[in-house]
């Protein structure tokens, strides 16, 4: 794994949408103080479940095309949202709700 292929994926617009498309999907499923933050579009949050989701087992090696080049597109739909299921809970320790 390339901390560099990570870094580029996080930064990938594409994959960026996808995972923000993936946390909106799921808001409706946790229902919770990150989803609602989430359907608010809340660049923060959402920006956190990119990182997060970037940093998944075996993503960065799975995109990473071995000449400095990744294609997001390996990242499978089922992949974003298994990743965004996992990552929920430690997005809402990290962001708790507001009294």
């Amino acid at each position: 794994m390339s901390y560099h292929t990570q870094f580029q994926l996080t930064n990938d617009s594409d994959f960026n949408g996808r995972c923000q498309s993936a946390a909106v999907q799921q808001a409706a499923t946790f229902a919770d103080h990150v989803a609602d933050a989430v359907r608010r579009g809340d660049t923060e949050i959402l920006s956190t479940f990119v990182r997060l989701n970037a940093a998944g087992p075996g993503i960065a090696d799975k995109v990473d095309l071995g000449d400095g080049i990744i294609d997001q597109s390996l990242v499978t739909d089922p992949d974003l949202l298994s990743l965004t299921q996992a990552n929920w809970p430690t997005v809402a320790a990290l962001y708790p709700p507001v009294p």
